[in-house]
């Protein structure tokens, strides 16, 4: 069997295929599966790419690394919001979107046969890679009386001389589950002197519906000696999905060796839209944050409210742009969300399609519009 035939269907083109054979009948459906903005990126973003289109110089081949200032930006933003110290020289790479470095990182530090931890439940980008790349997937548990944290001794009994990443992902898409520092640093110390590389997949990070303070793990680690990488996106920060615009940062020897993979594998983002991540990450960084955030905590709020009347149990949180409900009853995960297709019209996510843990469960996007989601709000209310 080759590494693509390893592969299993990817979850999101299934469920786009399935919206789409229902929308075919005439029905109506209200999408509320990808997690996919839908509204505008903030108008001064736009304006600001407007002005950098004009400027030759982003027509050509970008720096390799991602620009000078773009990754200067990038280091002010980590100390300002975290209080992370980085060098913009060798501990900041640019990406082409933070799901382009998860799918490199394997590439940059797996040989053939070694082992990659993985949650269970987690994006399932972290095991994909790790096939593509000639690694075995090692699957670690999420549970929900731990608040889909995983158990740090658990974690440390899994890590062998062939475990090369150790992937976590807080804020944690599919549940909304966040870590604190304290969590961090145990993990820092589990992974530590081990080999293995501690990655934390950032995307939702500034994602928190409730004002709580975002911690980053790289808070807890030694950036000179602790193999860590954490990666962060603008597409949820910024409703900038279509742009392709994110960034690791961590320490030099694991950034570098992304970057050399990216030097065989892309060419770099488009000059233009790395000077308009600088203006978005720069002084106006919070107020288009509000800007968008906005609009998730009060559909989350019209979304909890309906589902907790209508006797679903709902995991509680006030991070990323998803609600996590316990699936009523004992059906399973992928029938309920097909029946809520096919009864109301309304997508779901199946949580197992995050990983065989996610049985039970399903995942509610809140990136439809502000009257699509109280629809299906609605319609869930008076259903199961």
């Amino acid at each position: 069997m080759s590494r693509l035939e390893a592969l299993p269907p990817y979850l999101f083109s299934a469920l786009d295929e399935a919206k789409h054979r229902r929308m075919a009948t005439g029905a109506r459906v209200l999408d509320l599966g990808i997690g996919d903005p839908d509204l505008p990126t903030p108008e001064p973003v736009v304006e600001a790419m407007h002005r950098a289109l004009d400027d030759p110089r982003h027509h050509r081949y970008p720096p390799q690394k991602g620009a000078a200032d773009l990754r200067r930006v990038i280091a002010s933003y980590m100390a300002e919001r975290y209080g992370v110290d980085v060098d913009p020289q060798t501990q900041v790479l640019v990406l082409i979107g933070s799901k382009e470095g998860l799918g490199h990182l394997p590439l940059a530090h797996v040989h053939e046969g070694d082992n990659v931890l993985v949650p269970d439940l987690g994006y399932p980008v972290y095991a994909q890679a790790t096939l593509l790349a000639g690694g075995i997937p090692r699957a670690f548990a999420l549970r929900p009386e731990d608040g889909f944290l995983p158990r740090v001794a658990e974690l440390a009994e899994l890590v062998d001389e062939r475990t090369r990443l150790v992937f976590l992902n807080y804020p944690h898409n599919p549940t909304g589950a966040v870590a604190d520092d304290g969590f961090w640093k145990r993990c820092v110390a589990a992974v530590r002197g081990t080999g293995a590389v501690l990655v934390n997949d950032a995307a939702y990070l500034e994602v928190t519906l409730d004002g709580s303070r975002p911690v980053s793990m790289l808070a807890a680690a030694d950036l000179e000696t602790d193999r860590v990488i954490e990666l962060h996106s603008l597409s949820k920060m910024f409703n900038m999905t279509g742009w392709r615009i994110g960034f690791a940062v961590g320490n030099a020897a694991v950034v570098g060796a992304l970057g050399r993979v990216k030097e065989s594998m892309d060419s770099g983002a488009f000059g233009a839209v790395q000077e308009t991540a600088a203006f978005a990450l720069g002084p106006r960084r919070d107020e288009l944050l509000a800007q968008v955030m906005g609009a998730y905590a009060r559909r989350r709020q019209v979304m909890t409210s309906a589902l907790t009347a209508g006797g679903y149990e709902v995991f509680p949180s006030g991070a990323t742009f998803y609600v996590w409900v316990r699936v009523p009853g004992s059906e399973a995960a992928a029938a309920f969300c097909a029946r809520a297709l096919e009864e109301i019209g309304v997508v779901l996510t199946p949580g197992t399609g995050f990983g065989p843990g996610g049985e039970g469960w399903f995942r509610i996007s809140l990136t439809a519009g502000d009257e699509d989601v109280a629809a299906a709000a609605a319609l869930l209310e008076g259903w199961s």
